[in-house]
């Protein structure tokens, strides 16, 4: 019996078996990408991030936005509207840097009658040795002080401002191996001991001063008085207020002017602060009897003293 035709097709039959199923392994084992994507990542919708107002500080933050001591500020919507909130942080930098709102700056200013006068009197004096000058400076300065003192300047109202020592030169002309030139030559010293001395009562200034000056004779120096205000912050919250108030008055000006709607405070600065500006007088460095005469006819009077505030400021504008 002949057998080979029928192991023929018993071969055929294996093979066809192993391929149909090598075919339907991998069939099994590949996946439809967008399958196995929406497995992993879930259903795809809108790519663009919904962002609502109570979580737009916390996006801000993780984008990386600057952080500074006042609100936070950013940019939505329409690009010619912000919001602005309390609750974050932020810095000027990045308040310029979105460039969005009203700047403004508000001022106060508040005339005030001086209360105390500073003077800077001091002593000078010119000798050949540096020993001599300085004995003679610190014998007279002892006297002006206590002279002071008997027109009621307490002693914490008495101090030094500055002390020197300089030479004092001259040129002259010598011949030696080097030819005929000209060379400085020291002749002596000088000594500077200067104080500055405040008057509560302005009415007992030209009389402080006649003492000084009577005092230390031609050795005595005035360079400069000055009238202010002894404690300037009792005026500090009133000015503030006001400088506060001239801003908010200039955003809203400028927002009716241009028809938008003024917003909220989104940043405020102050430029200056309340302190007074001085009076001064430069004496030019009189002496005695220059100051005595000077002061001598009638009493000396301070007039007011300016003490201003300047902020910025920069409102949203309203959506």
């Amino acid at each position: 019996m002949n057998t080979s035709i029928p192991i023929r097709w018993l071969n055929i039959v294996a093979i066809t078996i192993f391929l149909v199923a090598v075919v339907a392994c991998n069939n099994s084992s590949v996946k439809n990408p967008d399958d196995n994507h929406a497995s992993i990542m879930g259903p795809i919708t809108d790519p663009r991030p919904i962002i609502d107002n109570a979580s737009l500080d916390s996006v801000v933050t993780s984008m990386g936005a600057p952080e500074g001591p006042t609100s936070s500020v950013f940019v939505s919507s329409p690009p010619t509207a912000f919001r602005a909130s309390t609750t974050g942080s932020t810095s000027s930098n990045q308040v310029a840097a979105y460039n969005s709102g009203i700047w403004v700056n508000g001022q106060a200013s508040i005339e005030i009658p001086a209360d105390i006068a500073k003077v800077s009197i001091g002593v000078e004096v010119r000798k050949e040795s540096v020993a001599e000058a300085r004995n003679i400076a610190a014998a007279t300065m002892d006297k002006v002080v206590k002279a002071i003192k008997n027109k009621g300047v307490q002693q914490e109202d008495i101090v030094t401002t500055q002390f020197s020592i300089y030479p004092q030169t001259t040129w002259i002309e010598v011949s030696d191996s080097l030819g005929i030139h000209t060379e400085p030559r020291v002749v002596g010293y000088t000594v500077n001991n200067t104080l500055q001395v405040t008057v509560r009562d302005i009415d007992e200034l030209g009389p402080v001063i006649d003492n000084a000056a009577s005092t230390g004779g031609d050795l005595i120096r005035v360079n400069s008085i000055q009238f202010t205000v002894d404690n300037p912050t009792i005026y500090a919250d009133q000015i503030r207020q006001e400088a506060a108030a001239d801003a908010a008055a200039r955003a809203d000006l400028y927002a009716r002017a241009l028809g938008v709607t003024l917003g909220p405070l989104v940043y405020l600065t102050e430029v200056n602060g309340p302190a007074p500006v001085a009076m001064s007088y430069d004496a030019g460095m009189r002496s005695a009897p220059m100051i005595a005469e000077a002061f001598s006819p009638s009493p000396i009077s301070g007039g007011d003293v300016n003490i201003s505030v300047t902020v910025q400021a920069m409102f949203a504008i309203a959506d």
